[in-house]
Parts: structure tokens; C-alpha cells; sequence
């Protein structure tokens, strides 16, 4: 009698698909090199999803910006945080320099990858990180690119600067006050009489706080929109070109491509006749010297910096974060460093959470010990600051991060300013029946007559957003990643910055 002998598949046989992502970029927004992005974009995309070993994880693509830096590159940012998290094994490139220009960034990041078993493929240099030759082609071809670059920056500085030299301005930038015709900068006259407004009131002794205030309650804005705040109506007093003369090369971008105030560095020109005036060179001289007098007397000047002075960056918007004090009623929590667009601007353009300087100090200590000032300076080049955690820039081209610690109280909280009924758009507000850290309550302030939602647990609110971002720790995570979360009697709307909405039904 015949007999069936059935044949078991090995699955262990069959390797498990790798996860595979691509990363574009273009630096130029102009329509052909869009169309070059969506090429490049589908392209990849057609690539993986081709290839039966692999996996789709996506494809990663910066629009007009430049390879210099990591700085300002939100979706690689995204890209390497989520080969942090485990999501990615495998990154496709086009070539080392859509990667990065800047050849320690190129090295640090492809090593940081390379350690958490991220493979990197260069298709045009034909470099794949996990060969035994890829270190060596990979430095030597970074490099090249770092000098195609530095040669390019160096053509460009040199004919913007003979374009200085013969009086021609580096395009047309629209000052408060004036519109560019074709041939000169006109007077528009409403905000000709505020700038006009502005220099009588500062003269007379009026601070660039108070002013900013009065112009705001009378719906005055600047060309961007927005109110004009402190620091605008000091540049304003402080600008010659209300007298009609244009200064060139007023800034420049170091080796680090830093954009510096030019103190005598370079050559400055002055340009005459450019702008029609509006108020008179005495009347500048001496809005000038009180703006002098005044930042010299001011209560915050202190020759005396710390070690921190001038390291320390915004990982939002890249701008500078400075140190301030606190509120005497906590002085428990010494100094600490707010960004500059944050101060000047607002929440709406830059929400870096606040660093406390204890937090600093601690992650500081973590990564290169307990040093004196001098020798941190010899070790750290600069400090990044996201809502997640703290990248410590080494001197020896090392890059360390350090996670953000919150601690749950109400002078530390990541959560604090970023919740709000979802019923009224209210924003919530954290209250305690018990002095334990298990009965805090999250709920909103309106009266019950107007609103009804129902309190939310701090238990509650850590274990969804640890759940809604993957991660164990949901406090950091939902500083960096999320833009708000609505409350709702059954749910919690989670609306991420990267444009992604979340749901969590609650309990």
C-alpha cells in the first residue's frame, strides 16, 4: 500500500526580511530640482518594494536645504531617530554628499549607525558600511566632498564680496518701513510714520519693551506677520538704513557655517542713496548711544560667564540659549537656559522645554566627568538641547547624547502647556488631592456650569504616551515628538509635529 510521507517546512530557513529605508535631499527649492526629489523619492520606493528580502520602512526626503550640517535636516533627524528605535536595518543613499558635506558629521553619524547594526549603502560611490573596506573609502570620499563644498562656499563668499565692494546689495530683503521698486527702497508710508513714532519715543526715553506693548494692543505688525516685539524696535533704532544708507557684509558665516555679527572681521561698506530716509543721522547717533547706555547699565550684564557661555543650542530652530534666573518662591531649581527665539518670539515659533541647570550640570558630568572649566572647554565644541535629550558635540569629533530628565514636578514637567480639553480648549491644569505623586490629576479649570470633562490620571497619561510614542519613558518623547494632545471623556488625541494624529481610547 503506498504510504504519504509528509515533508515539514524549515522556517528557520527562511531569513527574515530587512527593514530597508532611503534618504534624499535637495538644497536648491526650484521646480527641476523638485521634480528631481520626487524622482529620487520614487525611485527608492519602487527599489524596496521590488526586492522580496526587504522590507519598506519608508523613504526620508529634506526639501532645500543644505548638507553642511545635520542642523535644520528635520526628516534625517526623524530618520535616525527612528534607526534609533530599532525600525530601520538598512539606509540607501545616493551618494555621500545628499549624506552629509561635513565629513565629521558624515563619520560620527554612520558610525553612531553602524554600532546600533543600522547598515549604510552609498549607490553611486558603491560603499556599504558593514564591508571590511567601507571605513577607509567611506573617510577618503567624505572628505573629497567636504572639499567640493568648502570650494563651492569659497567661490560664492568671493563674489558676493567683490558684488560688496562695487555697492551691490546680495538681493533685496524687505525692511520695515520700505518697499523695494527695482531701483530703490520707497517709503511706505503708514509704517514710514511708526518707525518715525518709534525713534521720537525711544530718544525721549521710552524703553523697547513699552513700546513694543503700546504698538501691539494698536494691531501693529512687522513684515512677517506678527507683532513687533523688544528686540525689533532695538534693531529698528539701531539700523542706518533709516538714514538712507545701506551697510554691507553687516554679517558672515564662520568655517563652522555660524552666522556671526560682523565686528571688524571683515570689511563693512556703506552704501548712500539707497533708501529714502526717514529720520535724520544726529537723531540715529543718539538712539544709538542710549541703546549703548542702557545694555551697559543693564541689571544682567555680567562679565563673569559660565563654562556653558556660547556652547549651548537650540535643537528646534538652532538659534543660541541663554542663562536666566528664577522665580524666588523655587529656588531649588538655581538657573536655568531659555532659547532666544522661545523669549523673543514665543512658544508658537520655537517650544524647546526650559534646560534647568542642574540638568545640565548632571548630564555634563555623566560624559566627560567631573572637569574644571577650562578643561571642559578643551573637551566639548557645543551642547544641543531637544525635548528628548542633550547631544554633547566632543572636540574629537565624538558625539554623545544624554536622555532629558523631567521628574514629573510642576517647575519640570514636559506634559505642563501642551494638553487641553477637548471638549472647551481649555488648557489643562495639573492639580493633587494627596501629597503623592499617584493621586496627581490633570483636569480643566472651567467652571463645572461650562465644562464636564473627566480628570485624567498622571498614571494614566504616562502609560498612553509610552504606548502611543513606543518608548518606556513617555515624558521626554512627548516633548520632542508631540505639538499638543486634546482631552475627551473617552479618548486622548495625540497630534504629533510631524503632521500624524494618534488615538488613545481611555479607560
Amino acid at each position: 500500500m503506498a504510504t504519504i510521507k509528509k515533508i515539514m517546512l524549515d522556517k528557520q530557513s527562511l531569513p527574515p526580511r530587512k527593514r530597508v529605508a532611503a534618504y534624499a535631499r535637495i538644497s536648491m527649492e526650484t521646480e527641476q530640482m523638485l521634480h528631481s526629489l520626487s524622482a529620487q523619492v520614487s525611485y527608492y520606493s519602487k527599489k524596496i518594494q521590488s526586492n522580496p528580502q526587504w522590507e519598506y520602512a519608508g523613504v526620508y526626503f529634506d526639501e532645500g536645504i543644505t548638507g553642511t550640517s545635520i542642523a535644520g535636516r528635520g526628516e534625517f533627524k526623524r530618520l535616525l531617530a527612528d534607526c534609533d528605535a530599532g525600525k530601520i536595518d538598512i539606509v540607501l543613499v545616493k551618494s555621500i554628499s545628499r549624506f552629509a558635506r561635513d565629513t565629521v558629521d558624515c563619520l560620527n553619524t554612520v558610525r553612531h549607525l553602524k554600532d546600533i547594526g543600522v547598515e549604510v549603502r552609498f549607490e553611486r560611490e558603491g560603499i556599504a558600511t558593514f564591508s571590511a573596506d567601507g571605513e577607509l573609502l567611506l573617510t577618503l570620499l567624505a572628505s573629497f566632498a567636504q572639499a567640493e563644498s568648502e570650494s563651492i562656499s569659497t567661490n560664492i563668499k568671493w563674489a558676493l564680496r567683490k558684488k560688496f565692494e562695487k555697492g551691490i546689495p546680495n538681493g533685496h530683503k524687505q525692511t520695515f518701513g520700505y518697499n523695494w521698486d527695482g531701483v530703490k527702497y520707497r517709503i511706505i508710508p503708514e509704517q514710514g510714520e511708526i518707525v518715525k513714532e518709534i525713534f521720537k519715543r525711544y530718544i525721549e526715553g521710552e524703553s523697547g519693551y513699552a513700546i513694543a506693548k503700546d504698538l501691539k494692543m494698536r494691531g501693529v505688525i512687522g513684515n512677517n506677520g506678527v507683532p513687533l516685539d523688544a528686540s525689533t524696535i532695538k534693531d529698528i533704532v539701531t539700523n542706518p538704513s533709516y538714514t538712507g544708507t545701506m551697510i554691507l557684509q553687516k554679517h558672515y558665516h564662520n568655517e563652522n557655517h555660524v552666522r556671526k555679527l560682523n565686528r571688524g572681521e571683515l570689511p563693512r561698506y556703506a552704501v548712500e542713496d539707497v533708501f529714502e530716509p526717514l529720520v535724520s543721522f544726529k537723531d540715529y547717533e543718539r538712539a544709538v548711544i542710549i541703546r549703548q547706555k542702557r545694555a551697559e547699565a543693564a541689571p544682567n550684564r555680567n562679565p563673569q560667564h559660565t563654562k556653558f557661555a556660547g556652547k549651548i543650542k537650540c535643537g528646534n530652530c538652532g538659534a543660541g540659549v541663554s542663562r536666566r534666573g528664577v522665580s524666588r518662591n523655587h529656588p531649588e531649581f538655581t538657573k536655568k537656559w531659555v532659547c532666544n527665539t522661545r523669549e523673543r518670539k514665543g512658544t508658537s515659533v520655537c517650544d524647546m522645554h526650559i534646560l534647568r541647570e542642574m540638568e545640565l550640570e548632571t548630564a555634563t558630568e555623566s560624559v566627560v566627568g567631573k572637569v574644571t572649566d577650562d578643561e571642559f572647554c578643551r573637551l566639548v565644541e557645543k551642547i544641543v538641547v531637544y525635548g528628548d535629550r542633550i547631544e554633547f558635540y566632543l572636540n574629537d569629533g565624538r558625539v554623545k547624547n544624554v536622555g532629558r530628565k523631567y521628574g514629573g514636578t510642576l517647575m519640570n514637567n514636559g506634559f505642563k502647556g501642551r494638553l487641553f480639553c477637548g471638549k472647551c480648549g481649555t488648557p489643562l491644569r495639573r492639580f493633587s488631592w494627596k501629597p503623592c505623586v499617584k493621586a496627581i490629576r490633570w483636569g480643566c479649570p472651567a467652571p463645572k456650569s461650562q465644562c464636564t470633562l473627566k480628570v485624567l490620571t498622571d498614571d494614566e497619561l504616562r502609560r498612553a504616551t509610552a504606548s502611543i510614542l513606543e518608548v518606556t519613558d513617555g515624558e521626554p518623547a512627548f516633548v520632542e515628538r508631540v505639538r499638543k494632545m486634546q482631552v475627551f471623556d473617552d479618548k486622548l488625541r495625540y497630534e504629533l509635529k510631524d503632521g500624524t494624529v494618534k488615538i488613545w481610547q481611555r479607560e
